[in-house]
């Protein structure tokens, strides 16, 4: 049966309209939740941004060295409280309190155990831990005004960026050497360094006969924490809902870049956390009391217990990712649906002063699902690339019973889509309305009588060209009366005589990245009488997934060239251009014989082909 075809050049916009069961979440903003509230912050800066989150940042002009214990860092040694002058503070270290006036000082400590090959004095390590990596610049260290005796004359001072790669098998920090001094004769000692990322410092005074002292020690830099994370916590719809689109508001500088990723669930718990029972490398991932350890339980455990953590797969999802370009006009989330839990997940990753601000973030979720699930395969399955191919969508429906059902499918996806030919539920054609737009042929939504019996199976034929190996083609079911969220198909077996059980469609490993280039018409006539004006100049890129360079140039018989159509990088796909048969200089070509060139540069090298055509007056 022929569909009533409505063209639409603008997608709908799902959000506006929403009917009872869509709901928002909003997670910061005026009007959001906020972001401590709901989860975990790791070198994140709350304060900047109002209701917002950005990482944190320090300026050349700050020192670093009073704010650490804001970031859960703080200051340790080696030597005990003995050691310290009577003035000591209970409450902080008078090297880093931000008076001048106050020192640590350190007299000479006898090592009544030392050999006669060995130091005969004690020294006091002193360890910094700023709480988060910066881009450091400029260290600074001094004795009291009074005392400019009292400086260290011997001493190595060495930094390490916290991260994970920088730590030894046994978990120790792997020290890089700063500064290894001899002689100092300066009270003050400005170290002005290559920038560099730290979060550890260790400064290490060579043990000696004569008093020292540190008044302040300083630490100045300039940028943003080069990583920093935002993790909810798994986020409670209250009952399975399915997730719609997920959008966010923020700001974002050129070379900085930020990560939105989200997964979904069926309880509060999504990782495993594991116990060493003592016996060899043994690990289980239950208690003393034979049920699962929650993450209390788990950090509640000595360290010399506590064993791996890995993702709880059966019951939840694995991440999806989506660019910070995605939402900004909002994208639909990845996760599968209907799930009562969703975690989210933001990752900043800044260089410099390039950084990126997340202000609020929104996603929506409808109850109850339209159906249970909505289980679906594509065929045929494994294609010949850039060849317009006729497959069939297929989804078995599953009802509970109160459910409502659905009336449209929604199918998308990287291929070309071409032409939606009809539409079966239960082996018998119905009528549809068809959604397409030709100018954006990636996706298509048809409508059809309500389906709302456990077990219907619903197929939909039509055209598309495939061009990459793997390429997914997506559907979602939605009941268009209701306005709800669309419920995304699950890949999964809906008819047991079609073994793809997949909605991934494969193309040959093998074989030429460019197609066979057609042109037409070919002779063509640029005389402008508007019949044959221009000539229309195709070409597929196949098996590429990133967008590579491109060379269109079309040569006379002498091999010069006359005319680059320079078209723009691209990934698999069909493309187009048009020569009107004028040259570079914008002059009419002189009739005769020309060769097309298009050249695909690849890893392998450069793949072309060449093709001539004919300009006739």
């Amino acid at each position: 049966m022929k569909p009533v075809r409505v063209f639409f050049l603008v997608l709908i916009a799902a959000l506006a309209v929403r009917g009872e069961a869509r709901q928002i979440y909003q997670l910061g903003g005026v009007d959001g939740v906020s972001w401590s509230a709901v989860g975990a912050l790791k070198f994140i800066d709350t304060e900047t941004v109002p209701d917002g989150i950005q990482p944190l940042e320090t300026e050349i002009s700050t020192n670093l060295i009073p704010s650490m214990q804001e970031r859960n860092g703080g200051m340790t040694s080696l030597v005990g409280q003995y050691t310290l002058p009577i003035n000591w503070k209970v409450d902080g270290v008078l090297i880093v309190d931000g008076d001048p006036t106050t020192a640590f000082v350190h007299p000479p400590r006898i090592n009544f155990f030392a050999t006669s090959s060995g130091v005969p004095f004690y020294t006091f390590p002193m360890f910094f831990d700023l709480g988060a990596p910066f881009p450091v610049e400029r260290i600074r260290f001094s004795t009291r005004s009074e005392f400019p005796g009292r400086k260290i004359r011997q001493y190595r001072l060495y930094t390490n960026d916290g991260d994970e790669e920088s730590r030894n098998d046994k978990g120790n920090l792997i020290w890089s050497l700063v500064r290894d001094e001899t002689d100092n004769l300066n009270a003050v000692v400005e170290l002005n360094i290559e920038p560099r990322l730290v979060r550890h410092l260790y400064l290490y005074p060579v043990p000696a006969g004569d008093t020292w002292e540190v008044a302040e020690f300083e630490v100045y830099g300039r940028g943003f924490a080069p990583r920093a994370t935002f993790l909810s916590n798994p986020i409670d719809m209250q009952q399975a809902s399915s997730l719609g689109r997920i959008w966010w508001r923020g700001d974002l500088d050129p070379d900085a870049k930020i990560l939105i990723q989200t997964r979904s669930g069926d309880d509060d718990q999504p990782e495993i956390y594991w116990r060493k029972t003592g016996v060899g490398d043994e690990e289980i991932p239950f208690g003393t009391n034979g049920r699962p350890m929650t993450r209390a339980q788990y950090e509640g455990m000595p360290l010399n217990l506590q064993g791996k953590i890995t993702q709880d797969l059966e019951n939840w999802s694995v991440w999806q990712t989506y660019e910070y370009a995605d939402g900004q006009e909002g994208t639909r989330i990845l996760s599968p649906s209907p799930r009562r839990y969703l975690q989210l997940r933001a990752d900043f990753f800044s260089s410099g002063f390039q950084g990126g601000q997340l202000d609020s973030l929104f996603f929506e979720y409808s109850q109850s699902p339209v159906i249970n699930a909505a289980i679906g395969e594509i065929y045929p399955n494994s294609v010949k690339p850039a060849e317009p191919v006729s497959f069939t969508y297929l989804v078995r429906t599953r009802l509970d019973p109160g459910q409502n059902g659905f009336n449209s499918l929604e199918v998308r996806t990287p291929a070309r889509l071409e032409e939606v030919h009809a539409v079966r539920i239960d082996r018998e054609e119905v009528d549809f309305s068809l959604e397409f737009d030709p100018a954006d042929p990636h996706r298509f939504s048809v409508t059809f009588p309500r389906i709302n019996r456990d077990q219907t199976l619903l197929e939909v034929d039509f055209d598309a060209r495939v061009f990459v190996y793997g390429t997914s083609f997506s559907g979602s079911v939605v009941d268009v009366d209701l306005g709800e969220v669309p419920q995304e198909v699950t890949p999964g077996d809906a008819v047991a005589e079609i073994p793809s059980d997949a909605l991934i469609v494969r193309t040959a490993f093998q074989g030429n990245l460019l197609s066979p280039v057609e042109t037409a018409p070919n002779p063509f006539s640029p005389n402008s009488d508007g019949i044959n004006d221009r000539m229309q100049i195709s070409y597929s890129l196949l098996r590429l997934t990133d967008a590579t360079p491109i060379e269109a140039e079309i040569y006379n018989l002498a091999g010069q060239r006359v005319r680059s159509l320079s078209p723009e990088a691209g990934a698999s796909a069909l493309y187009q251009l048009v020569w009107d048969g004028r040259d570079d200089d914008g002059k009419m070509a002189a009739p005769g014989l020309y060769i097309l060139r298009i050249a695909v540069e690849a890893d392998g090298g450069v793949e072309e082909q060449l093709k001539q055509i004919a300009l006739v007056y």
